[in-house]
């Protein structure tokens, strides 16, 4: 996909134009209700037309002077054309908001933090890449060049590798200790590993802290469980990775768990908890971090959005009987508390001037 290629699928699509006194870059825009959508566009074929300072600058000044002109919010994207995926990753230093298109391969190259769609672009974008990729006479078969790659997008595009192995396990867990059958009995489920602050202090079972989140009271509750953490998983490992997701999935259930055992402790309360709802307000608190870093989005997820699913879930959980909420509201706590530890954005350190 060359330049010119680039920019007849943005005007097909609606992207305008706007004029910019600089070589090798491109700017266009969608205004919509939510905001002002520009895709900054770089013709870097050596890899070293930019460095990584002059484009940070150049980001800036289109930032300030689009959210100066038009009163709303802006969401920025870069899209860095080269035959030199190193010195084009050197340029924007592999920021969230950019993609790199290697042009002798016509093929989209994004790195585990970055964005994963932007305006809805990526899907379309990545069909032309392909189509410019087969050979004249293979058009119309579904045979690629790169095909292997091609699946394991389409997978991912849905399912993340992490969260997905973590819903599975919450599933095999729940067959073999559950056998499919609502189970009601605490002494059973305290046998199964359910948290209990009383078998923490006395026998000193810490592991509890951790089998709690896997144990479900019946196919309601792990149904319910599972297919939000579905949904909303895969976005925060896309954005911070698979271990450093991982890890924030087990520490904000560890932490969950630590504030409920206290609260019960606290308030004499011989109660036990089990679920993975801690952790998947670990999750939510994390994605909540994100969002608010990356200036009010992550992927198709707002910041209202978040906000109104928190509000809702804990509503739920305050004005029902049975629910943990002490467990919610240290994971949602715990998770952003994570996220801010672990989670890192690239585009910073932005200084004046267009070239240094």
């Amino acid at each position: 996909m060359t330049i010119n290629d680039i920019k007849d699928f943005l005007l097909i699509r609606n992207f305008k134009p706007i004029e910019l006194n600089t070589e090798r870059l491109t700017l266009y825009f969608q205004d919509r209700e939510e905001g002002y959508y520009a895709l900054l566009i770089l013709d870097c074929p050596r890899g070293d037309e930019f460095t990584s300072l002059q484009y940070k600058n150049i980001k800036r000044q289109i930032y300030e002077k689009l959210t100066a002109n038009s009163g709303k919010r802006v969401f920025l994207h870069a899209i860095i054309l080269s035959e030199n995926i190193t010195g084009a990753s050197m340029i924007s230093e592999r920021e969230a908001e950019s993609w790199i298109i290697e042009t002798s391969r016509s093929r989209l190259i994004l790195y585990e933090n970055q964005r994963y769609d932007f305006a809805g672009i990526r899907k379309e974008l990545e069909d032309s890449l392909l189509k410019d990729y087969i050979p004249e006479e293979e058009a119309g078969t579904p045979m690629y060049y790169d095909q292997e790659p091609k699946g394991k997008n389409a997978v991912s595009r849905y399912f993340s590798l992490v969260n997905t192995g973590i819903v599975l396990l919450n599933i095999l867990v729940f067959i073999v200790v559950n056998n499919l059958v609502s189970v009601s009995t605490e002494n059973y489920l305290i046998s199964k590993g359910a948290l209990s602050w009383r078998d923490i202090l006395d026998k000193g079972e810490y592991y509890r802290l951790i089998t709690y989140m896997f144990l479900h009271s019946g196919p309601s509750h792990i149904i319910n469980n599972m297919i939000v953490l579905l949904f909303i998983g895969d976005n925060l490992e896309r954005a911070m990775g698979k271990w450093k997701y991982l890890l924030t999935y087990l520490a904000s259930g560890l932490i969950a768990g630590v504030v409920s055992a206290a609260f019960n402790f606290f308030n004499y309360n011989d109660i036990i908890s089990i679920g993975a709802s801690g952790a998947i307000f670990g999750v939510v608190g994390a994605m909540a971090y994100i969002v608010i870093v990356n200036r009010g989005r992550l992927e198709n997820l707002s910041t209202r959005q978040l906000v109104w699913f928190v509000v809702f879930s804990l509503y739920g959980g305050l004005t029902s009987t049975g629910v943990d909420n002490a467990a919610h509201i240290g994971g949602l706590i715990g998770g952003f508390i994570l996220a801010a530890m672990l989670y890192r954005k690239t585009n910073r350190g932005y200084k004046k001037g267009w070239e240094e």
